[in-house]
């Protein structure tokens, strides 16, 4: 490898120095990455104490919750052509004060609205961030093992956030409240942006560094290139689906559905989504490893598919389980549901280098924007099944559940009809 463009050594030469220095940046990236994750896993937190504090319904819990991806997922082209055009740092510093007066309006607000808009600013001020990762982790490490990258490093800083978003995160919202605890973490965003904005550099495989600028009718139009391709597309049917049930039935509906059905208190409750939150970040662990000693990526990412539903199923089918059997069944489910790292690296090895970041921005609009769709869809059907056709609360997330793992198995036949990694660029 010739010297590196940003003057740091390369993985040739200096091996270890490389390494360490990659490592070293990766953990501090983290830090952004682990407030991000923070906001998304802490849904399931923060949603019974507005709910109980506000008298607010399962749909209104859905749409604040969920506003926040469809804010993130609507300001993935912006994301792509913030990293395509300035990289992932300056992409981050740039979105972040968004997120930072959405904190604070989430932190004071008091109404639906403001508490929706909040939610929206903060997913839009985190958009660059997991995209930003995959851009930061292809710029240091070589191709073929950005999987194995990928899932490793989601997994510890996605594990650390489990750490602040469950039991810590309800204690802190019961002992300050939400006014107090949002602020403080618009105040801790602005200091990681900063060690962030200070240490973290692009690597020497960054295709950015080693061409011109696009403009924006270009970026505009790489999107729209990716998009026409039906390659793609296949992918993109199942990325609406794919977080659907970790983000719906953990990330959403999880606390107030144990909460409702077994009466727990706020250090239970906690305890519990730490469980969850764990079982979903360290089982996305495992497809990386899967995934090369299997050799079949589309496999591996339809098992995993598949036992989801097969678990979803068997709790619809288990209405009268008691407290442990439940936990342990959405733990299971939870271990198995982040497949995404695994379908975005089948995304983006179908197209050239250059065009990774816009892929990975792409898949993001349907993955995440999925996300909305169905934490809100969620919430409504259950108040349908609840307030419309009388059903009890137990039976009322059992047929949301269903809904849900029918969403999750229609998705399959799409991912199914999606070409393997690495096929001919033409077809």
């Amino acid at each position: 490898m010739s010297p590196s463009p940003t003057g740091f050594p390369t993985e040739e030469s200096q091996p270890r120095r490389y390494w360490r220095l990659v490592v070293g940046m990766a953990a501090v990236y983290s830090l952004l990455f682990i407030m991000a994750q923070m906001h998304r896993m802490g849904g399931a937190v923060v949603a019974p104490s507005i709910a109980a504090e506000l008298s607010l319904s399962a749909s209104d819990l859905g749409l604040i919750i969920g506003a926040m991806f469809l804010a993130s997922a609507a300001m993935q082209p912006v994301s792509g052509i913030l990293l395509d055009r300035f990289g992932t740092v300056r992409a981050v510093v740039m979105l972040l004060p968004l997120a930072v007066f959405g904190m604070l309006l989430f932190a004071w607000g008091e109404s639906v609205l403001s508490l929706t808009i909040g939610r929206a600013l903060i997913g839009a001020g985190f958009a660059c961030t997991v995209s930003g990762l995959y851009i930061f982790l292809l710029s240091w490490v070589k191709r073929e093992n950005f999987t194995m990258a990928t899932t490793l490093v989601l997994a510890v800083p996605g594990t650390i956030a489990v750490l602040l978003a469950s039991t810590p995160l309800a204690l802190l919202l019961e002992e300050l409240g939400r006014g107090y605890l949002f602020t403080a973490l618009a105040a801790a965003s602005i200091v990681v942006v900063g060690a962030v904005s200070l240490m973290v550099k692009e690597g020497p495989r960054s295709t950015r560094l080693n061409r011109a600028p696009q403009t924006l009718r270009q970026s505009i139009g790489g999107t729209l290139m990716i998009v026409q391709q039906k390659r793609f597309l296949w992918i993109a049917a199942y990325g609406l689906t794919a977080l659907v049930p970790s983000y719906s039935i953990i990330g959403l509906l999880s606390g107030v559905y144990l909460q409702e059905r077994f009466g727990l208190d706020t250090i239970t409750l906690g305890n519990t989504l730490f469980a969850l939150f764990i079982a979903l970040n360290l089982g996305g662990a495992m497809y990386g490893p899967l995934d090369r000693f299997v050799g079949r990526r589309q496999l591996v990412v339809a098992s995993g598919i598949t036992t989801q539903i097969i678990l979803i199923l068997t709790l619809c089918a288990m209405p009268m389980l008691g407290y442990w059997g439940t936990a342990g069944l959405l733990v299971a489910f939870a271990s198995f549901s982040q497949v995404q790292p695994l379908v975005i690296a089948q995304a983006q090895s179908l197209f050239a280098p250059e065009l990774s970041g816009r892929v990975i921005t792409t898949s993001n609009i349907f993955m995440v924007g999925g996300i909305f769709v169905f934490q809100a869809a969620s919430g409504r059907a259950y108040d349908y099944f609840t307030q419309t056709l009388g059903l009890s609360p137990v039976d009322g997330y059992r047929l949301t559940f269903l809904v849900l793992a029918a969403c999750q198995a229609i998705g399959l036949l799409f991912y199914l009809r999606a070409p393997a990694p690495n096929v001919d660029k033409n077809t």
